[in-house]
């Protein structure tokens, strides 16, 4: 088969061909491997991708070579198809063809292009996953994607199912991405950094190339003129693209292309072919995308010398022919820029006519993507009717394999192609309708709301019930965006739109919509009444979807509030009436319903999980991973925090990224990944999840995702030693709170994150201003025991649990901490199987012994039993304090239990850094304790605070005074503070 003529040997890449060849030597060894390779166009990434295949190849690896193409209507998962197209049409064919009997059908049905089953997305996938997985076991498979910055949503959705479900094969996924492209902020870029969170994901930057690079590439493709290195280096700036393009210009005798910019460079190179293989070349260009020679053929009205002009193009290296395909493209996309910019207007509606009547005939219809690109040649040629017809059959059939995302782009062309045509069928409302619920479904919430609110315009009775149904899809689609106050808004509208009796189905729809935004807006009494109209009026006229949608409401608000049975069999009833319905959303609501339930406040933790993961297979069959899918991980993962299993939440977390979720989906999973960092001290990672949360959620998101966010950065802050800040953080989700929440599950953490920061500011003896954080945080620990009386005993345990712990926070703040408080609340959290809180109660049972001087067996017995648990969380931050409490209290956690004559004094918990051994100087001859107790005397603190703050009792305080005085020879405190900073200049404040 014919490719790109051989070009300069790779020069400049050593580092970079390293990095391919350890890749793919990892995955010759059965741990697969993937590589994205990034830079501007014409740096190198071609050629290094393709410099790896061709190693891979002749080592006997099996090659899948395909690329995107920069058109909005390719195909889904085009890349893949076409490379596994050429492979069987290689001389390997039939062996590979064999190697694949199973899935024949599948694959011919696959790449024919042909009806797909409504579950096709879904089988596609796990169909391409098993291709590759047999044909690794005969070799090496090396799956290679250019122009990543254009591929469709399921060529990425793709990649990211083979990354998560191919860790242990002989699989090398290498792909190449266009940094300077418009569409380099594509969902590719967005995937390419969710995936570089797995181990075996490597994203290497393609960088370009060094000045001595450049010079050794002139050695090679202009021996004996050393002269070109300076105008080569100035003109290229190291792409290499451009810096063999100039070469190639001096070569064939052009000099004044060393100082053309790449647009005349271009030109000059394509300016000597003769006229009728430059309008190949043109017509070559304006396909921007693969190209079939029978296509081709075709729109040039299958000239006599197309074959001859072909053959000059591609020798000339403007043309290239596409491995393994009969397909052909330019050179390099900025060619094709070029050329396409250089057409008349009359030149490109002509070429856009001719390929648009050769995509008519009827064996055009078994191409990939026919209706797509018939309806973008078809309205760039200006015909505008049989491009709405076009595009509505492109988005349709995206929608039967569920290229969601796909189906939007069609959808909103044809929305915006009907405004044009006299009588569309369907209409541009219908359009509207039908493209913002793709952008829904493809987890686009925000331009769904966008694209509901473009269709609202159109209605003619702004108070009509289309207009109550379209304000309620917009209150849908807020939900799903994350921004709950605005979704309450909208359904108010919808409401104020229905008649006072009648409209049923329209009331269905308005009333469960506005239920599951009261329940997101954590009002869930007002949720469980709207619920259950909901229901009543769906179940009059008869509306499945909508008794579905009111069932999960209910069963949640129910099982929250009043009878947890109760609730459960609703939503178990919701899950069966949205698999009659075959509705994807309602399946999944109804099952992160259940699952938040659950791994919330019931705290029935396995079973969260296990619902998590079942719900999470049936939405990936559904085609919504990218939205609800991504969203019921968070939960799973929410809940192996919960239980434990720190290690399998962060797994899961990683996995839910590789789908790139938006909105809602987004900031749950934002908030569990930060969740996760905080416990295991990765406080920069938190911070910048959480601060995204807040910066994706002010002003429109209600309680749900602010409440959890302000608790987490209060938590980052108590890890970071900054009690103070934590408090400021507490103080900002109580202001929340007061905007109305009834979710008290919810409250109770952020409630106790301040009482334990007050604790802190207090023990470490810090000053606050007076900002009535007190005062506020008394006011809600009792408010949450008042509201909490209202619900169910699962959730009342549970604040009930916190409630008491912010007392005993209040405790160490008086400097009365109770172990028995502590060792009672430790017990109750294990006995709810949640280790984290569990190890925290054991850590202040041990601080409280050790402060009260009681008996140290027990207190040494609860600190190692914290360690444990926090050694297996992996907690570091957490692992880290237990230590340095047991540093201060003078213990070893790791040894046998002693049998001390007394309690060991505990020393303070001060930022300040604890004076160690001294050289030979004039405090040399103090203890470590008089040390401590000279630096809080030169503080300026009393005998009773420093009795206070070193948890002693001032009589020993006065003791140790006095031999500090004898030691270094003085009378008073003065004296003494004035030999400490003498001796400590450092220290001095």
């Amino acid at each position: 088969m014919s490719e790109r003529p051989a070009g300069p040997a790779l020069v400049g890449r050593e580092d970079d061909v390293a990095v391919l060849t350890a890749a793919l030597e990892a995955a010759g060894g059965g741990r697969m491997a993937a590589l994205f390779l990034t830079g501007e166009a014409g740096v190198g990434k071609t050629r290094l991708v393709q410099d790896l295949a061709g190693r891979a190849a002749a080592a006997g690896a099996t090659v899948l070579f395909g690329g995107a193409t920069d058109i909005e209507e390719s195909p889904p998962f085009w890349p893949v198809t076409s490379a596994l197209r050429g492979l069987l049409r290689s001389d390997s064919g039939k062996a590979v063809r064999r190697q694949l009997e199973p899935w024949t059908a599948q694959v011919d049905e696959l790449l024919a292009a042909g009806p797909v089953d409504p579950h096709a997305r879904v089988q596609t996938l796990e169909l391409l996953r098993h291709v590759v997985l047999r044909l690794a076991e005969r070799s090496t498979v090396v799956l290679a994607v250019e122009d990543l910055q254009w591929a469709d949503r399921s060529t990425l959705d793709l990649l990211a199912y083979l990354v998560a479900n191919l860790p242990d094969e002989r699989v090398l996924i290498v792909a190449s991405h266009r940094t300077d492209a418009p569409s380099a902020r594509s969902p590719a870029r967005t995937m390419i950094s969710e995936l570089a969170r797995h181990r075996q994901v490597r994203s290497l930057d393609v960088a370009p190339l060094r000045r001595a690079a450049v010079a050794e590439l002139v050695a090679a493709s202009a021996p004996g003129r050393p002269d070109l290195v300076e105008l080569v280096w100035q003109r290229s700036a190291g792409n290499a693209f451009i810096a063999e393009e100039t070469l190639r210009a001096v070569r064939d005798g052009d000099p004044q292309a060393l100082s053309m910019t790449l647009r005349e460079l271009v030109l000059s190179r394509i300016g000597g072919l003769a006229p009728a293989v430059l309008r190949v070349v043109r017509a070559v260009a304006l396909c921007d995308g693969l190209l079939p020679h029978r296509l081709l053929a075709a729109a040039l009205d299958d000239p006599a010398d197309l074959l001859d002009a072909l053959r000059v193009a591609v020798d000339a290296g403007v043309v290239v022919v596409d491995p393994g395909t009969d397909g052909y493209r330019l050179r390099h996309g900025l060619m094709t820029d070029v050329v396409v910019g250089e057409l008349l207007p009359g030149e490109r509606i002509d070429l856009h006519r001719r390929y648009a009547v050769a995509l008519s005939a009827a064996w055009a219809r078994e191409l990939p993507g026919v209706d797509a690109r018939l309806a973008h040649h078809w309205q760039a040629a200006g015909d505008t009717a049989r491009a709405a017809a076009a595009a509505v059959a492109a988005a349709e059939a995206a929608v039967r394999v569920r290229g969601y995302a796909e189906a939007h782009r069609h959808w909103l062309r044809a929305a915006r192609l009907a405004g044009a045509v006299t009588a569309p069928t369907p209409s541009r409302a219908t359009c509207l309708e039908r493209a913002a619920e793709a952008a829904h479904l493809a987890g686009d919430a925000d331009q769904a709301v966008a694209l509901v609110g473009e269709r609202l315009e159109l209605v003619d009775d702004p108070g009509g019930r289309d207009a109550a149904l379209l304000h309620a899809r917009t209150g849908q689609y807020l939900v799903a965006a994350g921004r709950g106050t605005e979704a309450s808004f909208a359904y108010g509208r919808a409401r104020d739109a229905l008649p006072a009796t009648g409209a049923d189905q329209e009331r269905a729809a308005v009333l469960g919509g506005h239920a599951a935004a009261l329940w997101a807006a954590g009002d869930l009494a007002a949720a469980r009444t709207t619920a259950q109209d909901a229901l009543e009026a769906a179940r009059r006229a008869g509306l499945v979807v909508e008794e579905a949608r009111a069932l999960a409401t209910l069963g949640f608000s129910l099982a929250y509030l009043e009878d947890p049975a109760a609730g459960e069999n609703a939503l178990v009833a919701s899950l069966a009436a949205a698999e009659r319905a075959a509705d994807p959303m309602e399946i999944a609501h109804a099952y992160r319903s259940l699952a938040e339930l659950l791994c919330g406040p019931l705290n029935e933790l396995d079973r969260g999980i296990r619902v998590s993961r079942t719900g999470g297979a049936r939405i990936d069959q559904l085609g919504l991973s990218r939205s609800a899918g991504a969203g019921l991980l968070a939960v799973g993962a929410n809940g192996l925090f919960r239980a434990g299993r720190w290690d399998e939440a962060e797994a899961l977390v990683a996995e839910a990224w590789t789908h790139s979720p938006t909105g809602a989906e987004a900031l749950e999973l934002r908030l569990a990944r930060a969740r996760m960092d905080t416990g295991r001290g990765r406080f920069d990672e938190a911070e910048d999840d959480l601060e995204a949360v807040d910066a994706l959620s002010a002003g429109s998101a209600g309680p749900r995702y602010r409440i959890p966010m302000w608790t987490l950065r209060a938590g980052v802050a108590m890890w970071r030693d900054r009690p103070d800040l934590a408090l400021d953080h507490v103080g900002a989700g109580l202001d929340v709170v007061e905007q109305g929440s009834d979710d008290v599950w919810l409250d109770a953490p952020l409630v106790w994150h301040g009482a334990r920061a007050r604790a802190e500011l207090t023990r470490l003896g810090m000053r606050r201003r007076d900002d009535g954080i007190d005062a506020r945080l008394a006011r809600h620990a009792a408010a949450l025991t008042r509201k909490a009386a209202t619900s169910v005993p699962a959730v009342r345990v549970i604040v009930e649990l916190f409630v008491r712990q912010c007392h005993a926070e209040d405790g160490r703040a008086d400097n009365r901490s109770d172990p028995a408080e502590w060792a009672d609340l430790a017990k109750e959290w294990g006995d709810l199987g949640q280790p984290y809180p569990t190890a925290y109660a054991h850590m202040r049972h041990a601080e409280a012994q050790f402060t009260r001087r009681a008996h140290s067996v027990a207190a040494i017995d609860a600190l190692r039993r914290a360690e444990r648990i926090v050694r297996e969380l992996g907690a570091t931050p957490f692992l880290a304090e237990l230590t340095q409490l047991a540093e201060r209290a003078r213990v070893r956690i790791d040894t046998p239990v002693p049998a001390p004559r007394r309690a060991p004094e505990l020393d303070p918990p001060s930022p300040r850094t604890v004076p160690g051994p001294v050289p030979a100087d004039e405090l040399a001859e103090l203890t470590a304790r008089e040390l401590e107790v000279l630096s809080e005397l030169a503080d300026g603190h009393t005998n009773r605070e420093v009795a206070q703050r070193l948890f002693i009792s001032e009589k020993t305080v006065g003791a140790h005074v006095g031999r500090i005085y004898a030691k270094l020879g003085v009378h008073t405190r003065v004296q003494a503070s004035a030999v400490w900073f003498r001796a400590r200049p450092d220290r001095r404040t």
